[in-house]
């Protein structure tokens, strides 16, 4: 049983995104946390003054976002597999990425969930706040829906690997395991930063992919001359590719990512999910 938690801050883009896993993993058997946090660094005076005097500070602060996640965890419903899928929401009034770290120990999640931000005013962020904190904070296989991006069936996988990305047999067997049970190929890209030892590093992928996969359900290149950053720019990826996925070492991942990347130009081409698997 996979355990997938679900963040939301009742927007449309963090719905969507639950929508899309809720599709994914729409046959296999699931237990879905939903967790909308109230960051205690945004508590104000205002929030004790409106407490009712037979409540705890903390009821008052989460009253309201209990009752929005309850309607909201009603609409999930209805567009899940009732049959495999289990819903368990929780509001928490904590630090964001302290209430994650969290959940994920106590119910030994395997993927965390999240929208990207599309508001016009952070349009220059690549992501919004949260999501980032998300990416640089929280060691556990992220998937990352787009603004905007409606479910259709992945029939081709991206897999991205950096210049010192190590592909170690469990983390390509999860990533196998999502490519069979939607029947699709997977494309990998080896990106590498200059010439050598990069035989050895294509024969060493090659080996334990050919080891885990058909043959024919994978390609594989090389590519010497462009960053990985340039992956989630459509010029770099195939038109077709469905879901790009990547390998993060976690320690410094998502700076040696994006450190030196046009956080503009993606923002406005990142067309598909991601899904971040950490080994």
């Amino acid at each position: 049983m996979k355990n997938i938690l679900l963040l939301t801050d009742f927007s449309e883009n963090s719905i969507n995104a639950m929508e899309y896993a809720l599709q994914l993993f729409s046959n296999e058997l699931c237990e879905f946390y939903v967790l909308n946090v109230q960051d205690s660094l945004s508590y104000t005076s205002d929030d004790l003054i409106h407490s009712k005097p037979n409540e705890s500070i903390y009821d008052t602060l989460i009253a309201d976002n209990k009752s929005k996640l309850k309607a909201l965890v009603a609409q999930l419903k209805l567009h899940s597999n009732e049959r495999l899928h289990n819903f368990k929401s929780i509001v928490d009034y904590d630090v964001f990425i302290d209430s994650i770290k969290q959940l994920i120990n106590k119910y030994q999640i395997g993927f965390v969930v999240m929208g990207t931000n599309g508001a016009s005013n952070i349009k220059e962020s690549l992501f919004g706040s949260n999501a980032l904190k998300v990416l640089r904070n929280i060691d556990c296989n992220t998937l990352v829906i787009p603004d905007g991006f409606k479910y259709k069936k992945p029939k081709k996988l991206l897999l991205a690997l950096d210049t010192d990305d190590y592909v170690d047999h469990i983390t390509v067997r999860e990533i196998i395991e999502l490519m069979e049970k939607l029947n699709a190929s997977i494309e990998i890209k080896r990106f590498v930063a200059s010439e050598d030892n990069v035989n050895a590093k294509i024969n060493t992928d090659k080996e334990l992919l050919l080891e885990l996969i058909n043959e024919n359900k994978f390609t594989y290149d090389v590519i010497s001359d462009m960053t990985l950053s340039s992956i989630l720019i459509n010029s770099t990826k195939s038109k077709d590719t469905d879901v790009i996925t990547l390998v993060g070492q976690f320690k410094g991942f998502f700076e040696r990512l994006f450190g030196n990347s046009d956080k503009t130009q993606i923002s406005k081409n990142l067309d598909c999910p991601l899904m971040i698997f950490h080994n």
